[in-house]
């Protein structure tokens, strides 16, 4: 399980991140407005903690990665590329709804 849990990393922040947005959202929706400043600050906020979670651990598998020498390769390349590609998509679900 551990092993899931680490090649999984990435995505796993993805979609907290993809459900944290969407909860932000509804609750601003219903309070005031989607496009409340308030709102998107928290958004903006969310998406930051969410993109510096998803960019640690794709550093952290690269580097395990690019060292070498155990016999978790294969996973820590699957780590690496699922963090960035969790990453560049939380960056694309996060930016729209801060700028608005």
């Amino acid at each position: 399980m551990k092993r899931w849990g680490y090649i999984l990393g990435g995505l796993i922040v993805w979609t907290v991140h993809f459900l944290g947005v969407y909860v932000i959202a509804s609750v601003g929706d219903v309070a005031a407005d989607a496009d409340h400043p308030l709102s998107r600050a928290a958004v903006g906020i969310f998406t930051l903690i969410c993109l510096i979670a998803a960019g640690g651990l794709t550093v952290a598998a690269a580097r395990r990665w690019r060292r070498g020498g155990d016999e978790m390769g294969f996973e820590n390349i699957i780590a690496a590329t699922g963090g960035a590609i969790s990453a560049i998509s939380i960056l694309w679900q996060g930016l729209p709804a801060v700028v608005g």
